[in-house]
């Protein structure tokens, strides 16, 4: 279900991407092989969202007709020209900062009764929308839409649920772009604020089709509300049109339930995935028989490997061999990354094949083994006649078959590093069994500390100060004159954050000016995202502060906060710092730290310092 609500077709009609019927598609997973899906309701909202006091103070505010912020160009519009869940796409165009929310309350219904509910929905809207129209008159505040709200959301939250999030297969994400170039769509998992999941799509020009298994999200913590949130990264205004964005359970005995991802039994136009082999395949000789220090693996190989990734073909390893063994090899070579989810076993090589397909969550008719074993190939192909196979003769004109032949982006550079991701996490919940500090560090987060000077990150710097409220220490707000003057206010630092992880770039993330004229620093304004909020950021910048301090020949540390009813969740990061209370006046309290002081959890960030001495 969606927030239709406030849908403006006449902005919509002005969009000037080719029309709906020119990118329509036949949507990749029909209703009929879905049993259940989770009743979620996806709403607009911001990323720095801090209302109502950001609505007076953000250059991006866009009133929408119930006063709220618009972060959606035309809000959320059927699409006739596409269907999946419903019989409707769902349009929209992402403003800076926009994105897409729901909380996941947890019922499990059929794809029927899910679509009876959005019709109800619809009559609901409607209803509300007219009898505030009626009311506008008498109350301009057009308060009974949002107790509308309130209802819907109780509704759904009482609908019985059936099973938990372990009842599921998958989460579904398809859509169409009509964005010219390929962009990183996130999705993020927010048991009661705190982020604990985080993935990234590729969404390339037209039609997209993702998965993620259930086993990919973390348990449902008892008594936690969670929020799934999708944003593009970069704060890239994109418009998307999804058919399914949704936790499905499949039909017993259908074919998406036993083979996840494959609805043709004959190979896709291109190959998404290069399987690879081992002895007399990769290399020459077979490991049971030489010692794996003596095996080399071909230089014309490697090459191929490497022009396999610059295209974005990403690449793993199906071997009968053992795991250890064969892996020093292909590490010996610079090559362990190359490879996603390695089935070196003793198995079935269909079934390695077909595990391979459901770790990198695409489909089995996009996979291309190459193998020595004429055996081994047609082993495959009857268990899998959409896969493609290749004899170790044709290795060298792998990269001149059109199959292989797919345009060269910047996305496509870097596409093994998204499904590294995955790997890299798996991994990390392994070690770190629900230690949040141990996730943290798996996300392997860099955090870049700056001086603004660019237009576009002294604007962005400036956004964060007017728009922050729950993690804002002194609630300035600057008008761009005053801005630019505390710029170049002497005996002044002012930086920039800019925070990044595996799952992609969150862009600049805070700002900070600190009076550095004494002994003493004071900082005097400290605003940072809600986006990256409980990842450490915080703890990461004041112990960089800290020593930069120190070097120069300070003492102490300090701090100006200023107490809103809006800053609690900033007050409590100051808590957990080794910040003392020196004095209160009012809503002001000064702060204050002995340099050299003990800060926890400071090493779960790289720090990457550009700031002068």
């Amino acid at each position: 279900m969606y927030e239709f609500d406030w849908a403006s077709k006449e902005r919509w009609a002005k969009e000037t991407a080719l029309g709906g019927a020119a990118l329509g598609f036949r949507s990749k997973l029909r209703r009929d092989e879905v049993a259940r899906t989770m009743l979620v309701f996806w709403g607009e909202h911001c990323l720095e969202c801090a209302p109502p006091q950001c609505y007076a103070s953000c250059p991006l505010y866009v009133q929408r007709d119930d006063r709220k912020c618009a972060r959606l160009v035309y809000g959320m519009t059927r699409n006739r020209d596409f269907a999946g869940l419903f019989d409707y796409g769902v349009d929209l165009r992402f403003r800076r900062w926009g994105k897409i929310e729901t909380v996941l309350f947890g019922p499990s219904v059929s794809v029927a009764r899910h679509r009876t509910l959005a019709r109800m929905d619809r009559v609901g809207v409607s209803a509300a929308r007219g009898a505030s129209s009626a009311l506008v008159a008498i109350s301009p505040s057009r308060k009974l839409h949002g107790a509308f709200n309130v209802l819907r959301h109780k509704v759904l939250g009482s609908v019985p649920s059936e099973g938990g999030l372990e009842d599921y297969d998958e989460f579904v994400l398809e859509c169409c772009s009509v964005e010219s170039e390929a962009f990183g769509l996130v999705l993020e998992w927010r048991p009661d604020a705190v982020t604990r999941f985080r993935h990234s799509f590729e969404i390339l020009p037209g039609h997209n089709f993702h998965r993620l298994p259930i086993g990919a999200f973390p348990k449902r913590e008892e008594g936690a509300e969670t929020f799934l949130t999708i944003y593009p990264e970069n704060d890239r205004a994109a418009r998307v049109i999804f058919t399914w964005l949704d936790f499905v359970k499949y039909q017993q005995g259908g074919a998406r339930k036993q083979n996840v991802g494959t609805a043709a039994a004959k190979p896709a136009a291109k190959v998404k995935c290069l399987l690879w082999d081992l002895d007399n395949t990769l290399w020459p000789g077979t490991l049971i028989e030489s010692a794996a220090e003596k095996l080399v693996i071909p230089a014309s190989t490697i090459e191929i490997i490497h022009r396999m990734d610059e295209r974005g073909i990403l690449q793993s390893v199906v071997s009968k061999n053992d795991h250890d063994a064969a892996w020093a090899v292909i590490t010996r070579h610079g090559l362990a990354d190359y490879f996603l989810f390695p089935a070196i076993n003793w198995g079935q090589k269909s079934a390695s094949v077909r595990q391979i397909a459901e770790r990198l969550n695409i489909g089995i008719d996009s996979l291309a083994l190459v193998d020595d074993s004429a055996f081994e190939r047609e082993e495959v192909r009857a268990s899998l006649p959409m896969a493609r196979t290749y004899s170790e003769d044709q290795i060298s004109r792998l990269l001149e078959l059109d199959e292989f032949d797919v345009p060269i982006t910047g996305q496509s550079k870097v596409r093994r590093q998204s499904y590294l991701v995955e790997m890299y996490r798996e991994r990390a919940r392994e070690v770190h069994k629900g230690d949040y500090a141990n996730f943290l560090r798996s996300c392997e987060m860099r955090l870049r500390i700056f001086v603004p000077t660019t237009d576009a990150d002294r604007r962005r710097c400036l956004e964060l100060i007017q728009r922050s409220n729950q993690l804002n220490l002194s609630s300035r707000r600057y008008s761009a004159e005053e801005f630019e003057s505390l710029l170049k206010t002497p005996g002044v630092l002012c930086v920039g954050l800019q925070c990044e992880d595996r799952f992609g770039n969150y862009g600049i993330v805070g700002f900070i000016s600190v009076d550095e004229k004494g002994r003493e620093a004071i900082v005097h304004d400290f605003v940072i995202s809600c986006r990256v909020a409980q990842k450490r950021v915080e703890h990461a910048f004041f112990w960089w502060l800290a020593e930069r301090e120190r070097r120069r020949g300070g003492d102490i540390l300090g701090a100006e906060l200023v107490l809103t009813e809006r800053n609690g969740p900033l007050v409590k990061v100051f808590e957990d710092l080794p910040f003392k209370r020196l004095a209160e006046q009012g809503a002001g309290v000064t702060l204050e730290m002995a340099l050299g002081s003990p800060i926890p959890m400071q090493d779960v960030i790289e720090v990457i310092d550009e700031v002068p001495r």
